[in-house]
């Protein structure tokens, strides 16, 4: 009798601590709700990835009652970054969805709290995004390398610091185009709108919000043109236009057209724009838990992202809405990006503090 006690009481010991250290069986986000921080507007193409998400992924954490959208835009936003790592108490259990900008942590900009790389990493969106312009732009823009010939253009930004901002001037430099920044704006759906009244004349997007909203407003009215996307790189090595914009050129491309069929792009401007595109197609969007979150919930969190990337009705409504299928990578992948940012030349990073503003 005394052995088969001990016999249960072991059984007992053991199942206690594989619930305590299974993170699936502790159910780390039973019967909570858990608030998913966008740091972006209601509407915009974060918004629409962020809530097909939050839709989608309370199949995959076992006793959760919702995931409810937070949109807290501000700051090119930093906001939204920071209220999530500020969290406190319950708060440790959301989960931010990011349009991230490693721009600002490479620059150290002040209104950026924390470093990308102490939060915790759960799960990152490959995305493709796209330059257009009013067509209406003096004297007249009918095929993309008309842009050169442009007088100035107004291009709208959320903020300078904005990596769509640095990456759009680094590609108008390199062209040869006229233009003035005007940043402010609190989402790309604002700026949308300004193109719209023709207060500005160009903006960058990302493939939610152009297909939501963009192509359909702007394109499919006459008011705008698609100018070029950025040059995706192949898991091969070689360089072209991404399978979801088959239509659109490529800077290259464009470059090309205004420079000559044997230009070749070169110089820290071409390797800075390099460095910026290859960081945002590898991961466009991102998922962050607070640097606080407990390992067992973090671990939950992504193995439910893993789930969900293979969610064969998810992906139906995401292509739906977007186009494309979702291209996600979970976990160690993306925490090796955000590793590579404290790789930089120092060189390169020197150069892209000074060109966005020489007092950072």
């Amino acid at each position: 009798m005394f052995i088969a006690n001990r016999f249960i009481k072991l059984v007992l010991i053991l199942c206690c601590y594989l619930a305590s250290s299974n993170p699936v069986m502790a159910q780390q986000f039973s019967g909570r709700v858990i608030t998913m921080v966008v740091n972006y507007s209601p509407g915009g193409p974060t918004d629409i990835e962020a809530r097909m998400v939050a839709k989608f992924l309370p199949k995959y954490l076992k006793g959760v009652k919702s995931v409810v959208v937070k949109n807290v835009p501000g700051a090119g936003g930093n906001i939204g970054v920071n209220q999530l790592a500020e969290g406190r108490g319950d708060e440790k259990y959301n989960i931010g969805f990011y349009t991230w900008d490693p721009v600002n942590q490479l620059i150290q900009n002040k209104t950026l709290h924390v470093k990308y790389n102490d939060l915790k990493f759960i799960a990152g969106f490959r995305q493709v995004s796209l330059i257009y312009v009013r067509k209406d732009v003096k004297p007249g823009i009918k095929k993309p390398a008309d842009i050169v010939l442009a007088d100035n253009i107004m291009v709208g930004v959320l903020s300078l610091t904005n990596h769509t901002t640095l990456r759009q001037r680094l590609a108008m430099d390199l062209l040869g185009a006229k233009y003035e920044i005007i940043p402010g704006y609190k989402g790309i759906r604002d700026i949308d709108m300004a193109i719209q009244q023709g207060d500005i004349q160009m903006t960058n997007n990302s493939l939610p919000g152009w297909y939501a909203t963009s192509k359909p407003f702007l394109l499919d009215t006459g008011v705008v043109i698609p100018v070029f996307q950025y040059d995706f790189e192949r898991p091969d090595g070689t360089t072209g236009r991404n399978a979801t914009l088959p239509d659109v050129p490529t800077f290259t491309e464009v470059y090309k057209d205004v420079k000559g069929k044997n230009a070749v792009p070169s110089g820290i401007k071409w390797d800075a724009l390099k460095l910026l595109t290859r960081i945002m197609d590898s991961m466009y969007r991102t998922v962050f838990m607070p640097p606080n979150a407990p390992p067992e919930a973090a671990e939950e969190m992504r193995k439910a992202f893993l789930e969900l990337k293979n969610d064969p009705e998810f992906i139906a409504a995401y292509e739906l809405s977007v186009k494309t299928k979702p291209d996600m990578i979970v976990g160690a992948q993306g925490e090796l990006i955000l590793n590579d940012l404290d790789q930089i030349n120092p060189k390169l990073l020197e150069f892209i503090k000074d060109y966005i503003d020489p007092k950072i």
